[in-house]
């Protein structure tokens, strides 16, 4: 039993021994000088045709109301009519009768008030006849003279006179009193809410409704501060007349299924930046925004958000490439007799779609479009031309070109 004890160890470390010895004599061999098989890219390539390019600088805001106005009575009665003009929604035109109080209690003070002034005019005319007999008489008794104030009853005559006035005022208050009773239309335009209703009394301060002008709709809008060099913002100075010229936005809205375009220009430029976002706003405004249009477009409507795309300047002989074009880390790649190159480039502008850059290019190079991940400059590709495929505009200078119908930065 004590020789397995010795005998199993001494056997395995035998055993161990030869594996190691074998393992160490039958070393795989390294294959030296086998270079590994070539490999080539293939990529869609574009021309750097270069173009002239306008910018349009996105941006959104809320339609409110160029006008608002609140209906508010004037006098104090009871609701008698309410016209079908002045409910919520409705359209009216100026000087149009939205809502009628009951003017009974008005034509009666109108009447008073007449009566009191015709009763002022026969003593205006009593006093003045009196003044002149007496200073009629002031003179027959042969005095040279101008006769004093009391004999000539001037205190009597302005009294009765100023009498008189009061008397007229109080016709044309009574008078606009009643004229008040009927709440009439101060422009054209759309009724926002309607706060009474037949049968309600209401006081002098009563807000009876919320209306706005149809004439214009505004929209305030955000411009961020790496935009502002790319568009001619119609700024006004104290030391000039002439009036800015407008700068036209499109106005584009979802509703449904289907998007809807307004036209508009920039009617101003506030004077102060936002000291929370730090942005410049100006105003937008859309003239006639509720009008029929025949292509079915609808009218834009109070508190609705819209997108909004700003005409910017032209930028002369660049670029326009796809986003696919330009890595994260700005780079593009470059290839010419079939080698790839990779060069950095600073965007002019860019959107969610297209990337402008200068016009730094040769006629033999052509532009990588195919995303290529982290490739090296001086790779071998293998290309098929861009121009020779259906062309896909990516970027145009009409006005319902791709880069008008997407938002971006520069």
């Amino acid at each position: 039993m004590h020789k397995k004890h010795i005998l199993l160890p001494l056997a395995i470390v035998i055993l161990s021994g030869i594996a190691v010895w074998f393992i160490m004599n039958n070393k795989p061999e390294v294959r030296k000088n086998k270079k590994p098989p070539a490999q080539s890219l293939r990529t869609e390539v574009m021309s750097p045709n270069p173009s002239d390019y306008t910018v349009w600088v996105p941006s959104y805001g809320v339609v409110q109301p160029k006008t608002k106005s609140l209906v508010i009575a004037q006098v104090s009665g009871q609701v008698v009519e309410v016209s079908d003009k002045f409910r919520d929604g409705a359209f009216f035109e100026k000087d149009d009768v939205l809502l009628v109080i009951d003017d009974a209690d008005y034509l009666a003070q109108l009447t008073i008030a007449q009566a009191e002034l015709k009763q002022n005019e026969f003593t205006y005319e009593d006093e003045s006849a009196r003044s002149k007999l007496a200073i009629q008489d002031w003179y027959n008794q042969g005095n040279k003279k101008e006769p004093p104030s009391l004999v000539a009853r001037k205190p009597q005559l302005n009294s009765s006179l100023s009498s008189l006035e009061a008397s007229r005022a109080k016709v044309i208050q009574a008078q606009l009193n009643l004229k008040r009773t009927k709440i009439t239309a101060p422009f054209s335009g759309r009724v926002l809410n309607l706060d009474v209703n037949v049968g309600q009394v209401v006081n002098n301060g009563t807000i009876l409704g919320g209306i706005y002008a149809v004439d214009s709709a505004e929209i305030r809008l955000p411009i961020q501060q790496n935009h502002i060099s790319h568009i001619d913002l119609p700024e006004t100075y104290r030391d000039t007349s002439s009036d800015p010229v407008p700068i036209p936005v499109e106005i584009r809205a979802d509703i449904g299924n289907k998007t809807h375009v307004w036209d508009g220009s920039i009617a101003r430029v506030e004077g102060t930046i936002d000291s929370l976002t730090r942005q410049l706003y100006v105003v937008a405004e859309v003239n006639d925004p509720y009008r029929f249009r025949d292509d079915g477009t609808p009218p834009l409507k109070i508190g609705q958000f819209v997108n909004v795309l700003i005409k910017g300047r032209v930028l002369k002989d660049v670029v326009v490439l796809p986003r696919t074009a330009v890595t994260p880390s700005n780079n593009i790649n470059v290839i010419e007799s079939g080698i790839l190159k990779r060069i950095p480039v600073s965007a002019l502008w860019k959107d969610n779609k297209n990337i402008v850059v200068g016009n730094d290019f040769t006629t033999k190079q052509k532009i990588s479009i195919t995303p290529l991940g982290d490739v090296v400059s001086g790779t071998r590709v293998k290309i098929f031309d861009k121009n020779s495929q259906p062309k896909k505009n990516f970027g145009s200078k009409t006005k319902g070109s791709s880069n008008r119908k997407s938002k971006g930065s520069a």
